[in-house]
């Protein structure tokens, strides 16, 4: 797989939690804790809940913060360090464009979680074009504040390669809408996938082998399986959480 680094671009870097398995997923094909890139599944850090801007209550930020163990002056340390990378390393609502960022954020507040992760995405070239052409805002609308884009779609259109190192987890199917949403996981498609395709989940909760996750996609895909509504495609996670930046 080290070798097909070239085939896929880079969507950005994610820094999460490693999390117990949801409850509404298979036992026996899920292990017992999982990686994942879908904000139903994980926390994110940074987030909306750390941004000044946004309109986050009180209680939804505590909320974010208590996710990374974080008190409330750590809160507004954050807080005050994401408002200032936002829209320079930090992208709209969670994307991180560099490892050196994303590891900066976890050595300054998150060193003593041991289970956070520094996940890159990857999206594979041949379907980077009708990611970009799909993921395009609609036109601004007269009285209305236009869109902007979102990160992943921002850092697809930089082109940018994988960066080195890491360890590939696997993939995720993932669902677009507007932002990166639900995972395959979230409407227990495990199940389905693995009755339909012989196709189950690896140590991590991911798909081992891109074909295998791009069949999984074209499979819950089709209005009759019950996933849900949008983009669906197949994205490569890896894992820089150990090693330098």
């Amino acid at each position: 797989m080290k070798k097909q680094y070239s085939e896929y671009i880079s969507a950005g870097f994610f820094v999460t939690r490693e999390m117990d398995r949801p409850a509404y997923v298979s036992t026996e094909l899920l292990p017992a804790r999982i990686v994942s890139a879908s904000g139903c599944i994980a926390p994110f850090a940074p987030d909306t809940w750390c941004i000044e801007w946004t309109h986050d209550t009180q209680e939804q930020r505590a909320e974010g913060a208590r996710a990374f163990g974080l008190e409330s002056q750590s809160l507004d340390e954050i807080t005050a360090w994401v408002t200032a990378q936002f829209d320079k390393s930090i992208r709209w609502p969670n994307v991180i464009i560099d490892l050196e960022t994303a590891k900066e954020l976890v050595s300054r507040f998150l060193i003593k979680l041991p289970d956070v992760k520094v996940l890159e995405l990857g999206l594979h070239r041949s379907m980077t074009k009708d990611f970009c052409q799909k993921a395009e805002p609609l036109p601004q609308e007269p009285g209305f504040a236009p869109i902007g884009r979102q990160g992943v779609h921002e850092v697809i259109l930089e082109k940018k390669s994988l960066s080195t190192g890491g360890y590939i987890l696997g993939f995720e199917p993932l669902v677009f809408n507007y932002t990166l949403s639900c995972s395959w996981l979230c409407n227990s498609l495990d199940t389905q996938v693995e009755q339909a395709l012989g196709v189950r989940p690896n140590q991590f909760g991911l798909i081992d082998s891109f074909e295998e996750a791009r069949k999984c996609i074209e499979y819950i895909s089709h209005a009759d399986i019950g996933a849900e509504p949008g983009l669906w495609l197949p994205w490569l996670v890896i894992d820089h959480s150990e090693g330098p930046a």
